[in-house]
């Protein structure tokens, strides 16, 4: 298939190194993007795997349409290694005739790729998956405090965790992170992290749910940010929760 892929981040490149092993035919656009013409979209297809909002989608989706264009949005989960490796969480809002029209495509970036509904309903349910993506990670970075300065071996901690259902792998994946306080070659920034969860936050009010936890860690990533640590990854926010300062007598 001939694919434009717009977008080449972090995860953006990654994605296009592995459509193109996969066969596809790819023509990449980064940075800018001209504003959109009938010319530009008649009889394309729009397919929006970013993270945005859920009213964003489907606001776009009118636009492209308007233009006589297609549009459909497939947000994923999973990083750099896994788009290497074509092994994404890919979400789908689309219809069901354009589900089964672009899901061989999208098979070439995910070992699942799920049909979650029309437009909006991917968008959203990635705001609820990267919610946790935040909420896991705070949590454990004051974990990993409290038994540091309990004088408990982190591998102690670890093992009952472990084994019991409090355990998600991302803790065994930040570990070193942490305990080595070396936030360098980042899968997903700080400031990145902070853009989901305002998305997160506006989403959640409009729904009218309470969002006082999640605010709280807004701050965080705020205040980490404010540290410089705002490109690097976004378990940097230890440096807030446990500042190396605090150990010194």
């Amino acid at each position: 298939m001939q694919v434009a892929l717009l977008g080449t981040g972090l995860l953006g490149h990654a994605m296009a190194e592995r459509l193109q092993a996969t066969g596809h035919s790819l023509t990449v656009y980064n940075r800018s993007f001209d504003p959109v013409t009938r010319v530009a979209l008649n009889h394309r297809t729009i397919i929006q795997m970013g993270t945005i909002g859920p009213e964003e989608s489907r606001s776009i989706q009118r636009e492209v349409e308007r233009f006589g264009g297609r549009y459909l949005e497939a947000p994923v989960l999973g990083s750099i290694a896994e788009a290497h490796a074509g092994m994404l969480l890919i979400m789908v809002g689309a219809t069901p005739e354009q589900y089964a029209e672009f899901a061989p495509l999208l098979q070439s970036l995910g070992s699942e790729v799920h049909l979650i509904g029309p437009v909006g309903k991917a968008a959203g349910l990635k705001l609820a998956l990267n919610q946790l993506i935040s909420a896991e990670m705070a949590a454990f970075a004051l974990s990993l405090g409290l038994i540091r300065r309990e004088g408990i071996a982190v591998e102690s901690f670890m093992e009952i965790l472990r084994k019991s259902a409090l355990y998600a792998p991302m803790f065994d994946k930040k570990l070193s992170r942490l305990s080595e306080r070396s936030y360098d070659n980042p899968n997903f920034s700080t400031r990145h992290l902070l853009k989901d969860v305002d998305l997160v936050i506006k989403a959640a009010e409009s729904a009218h749910l309470a969002t006082d936890g999640l605010q709280g860690i807004r701050s965080l990533l705020t205040k980490t940010i404010a540290q410089g640590l705002g490109s690097v990854d976004y378990s940097a926010m230890y440096e807030e929760i446990d500042p190396i300062e605090s150990h010194r007598p």
